[in-house]
């Protein structure tokens, strides 16, 4: 059954289904949809929630049945699957098909997809004929839906802002609504009381903060600019920028990457790559990273981000700030740290 975003709340109170895929590219809505789901699976029961990383080399067949009794399937337990990978897979195309026919009542699974090609959404493993599957498909952000992200959270926040302010803050960060998002946050340690929020302000309070984004670490770090790596790393850091959005941010701009490496070698010409990038800075930078990345030294990176998300969930032992920097500044070398994770 698919699910459009904005109807997963009505969804989630009729009932909750044993499994939830997504798929698509905006992190801060996959989020948002994960934390409504899990809000839900919880007050259903459902306390114990696992994340498990779905890389190239990823073993399908300890998970080939929902209803054998692996020790990885608890009573009452969410999984959720991330991808890592460029693609989806045969094999794994295979093995979720096997598990909608096959779900348990006692867990809850999620997949988190790379995003799909159109022609991939006619595919029988993601449910869409489905009753026990809720496909919910993200799309690309457009302004209004930025406008309205934002309206939201600011209600949450219990803001007296009016549309002119939030038309500012959605223009300043161009659809990159996860730091859209933070600003508003910022905002509540600035502001007191039932003051009204008003477009004077917010031009001091942002305008200087917007190069120092997860996203723009994530470019900083493939052109190279050790000098800003280090400035931004700084600036989230103080500004408890959430590390799960760095994380994030670094995934998906590799999975892209891995993504064209992958097209070129199939024979896809770079300018016809190239043509599909929007703005043109974005040209230049894939441009470039196609150059500067190869698909091993990727994978390699993504091992990482894995262990660093294990940080940020004290399951490894290290100070994930130091991690991300020490990271970022790998890539800008292209040369793996010696950076330890125990």
């Amino acid at each position: 059954m698919q699910i459009y975003y904005n109807q997963l709340d009505a969804k989630l109170k009729d009932n909750i289904m044993p499994i939830y895929i997504i798929a698509g590219n905006e992190i801060y809505q996959e989020e948002v949809c994960i934390e409504k789901i899990l809000k839900k699976a919880q007050e259903a029961d459902f306390h114990d929630h696992e994340v498990i990383y779905v890389e190239k080399t990823f073993d399908w067949d300890n998970l080939s049945s929902i209803n054998s009794n692996l020790s990885l399937f608890a009573n009452k337990k969410i999984i959720e699957l991330r991808f890592l990978t460029k693609s989806v897979g045969l094999n794994a195309e295979k093995k979720i098909l096997e598990m909608i026919d096959n779900f348990s009542s006692d867990n809850i699974l999620i997949f988190r997809l790379p995003e799909l090609k159109a022609a991939d959404f006619k595919k029988k493993y993601l449910g869409i004929k489905s009753d026990n599957v809720g496909l919910i498909r993200l799309f690309p952000l457009t302004k209004k839906n930025m406008i309205d992200e934002l309206n939201i959270s600011s209600k949450k926040l219990n803001y007296k802002i009016n549309s002119n302010c939030i038309n500012f803050i959605s223009d300043l960060y161009e659809g990159n609504m996860i730091s859209a998002n933070q600003a508003l946050i910022k905002l509540d340690l600035m502001i007191k009381d039932n003051e009204d929020i008003n477009l004077e302000f917010l031009k001091k309070v942002f305008s200087k903060d917007v190069d120092f984004e997860a996203s723009n670490l994530v470019d900083y770090a493939i052109e190279g600019n050790l000098t800003k790596i280090n400035t931004c790393v700084n600036f989230l850091k103080e500004n408890n920028y959430p590390t799960q959005y760095i994380i994030w941010s670094f995934i998906r701009s590799f999975r892209a990457i891995l993504f064209n490496l992958d097209s070129l070698a199939n024979g896809k010409t770079k300018e016809d790559i190239l043509r599909n990038i929007w703005p043109y800075e974005r040209k230049n930078l894939m441009s470039f990273s196609l150059k500067k990345l190869s698909q091993k030294k990727i994978e390699a990176y993504l091992g990482i981000l894995v262990r660093i998300d294990m940080q940020s969930k004290n399951v490894l032992d290290g100070n994930i700030w130091d991690s991300i920097q020490d990271l970022s500044i790998s890539v800008a070398k292209n040369k793996l740290s010696v950076i330890k994770y125990t």
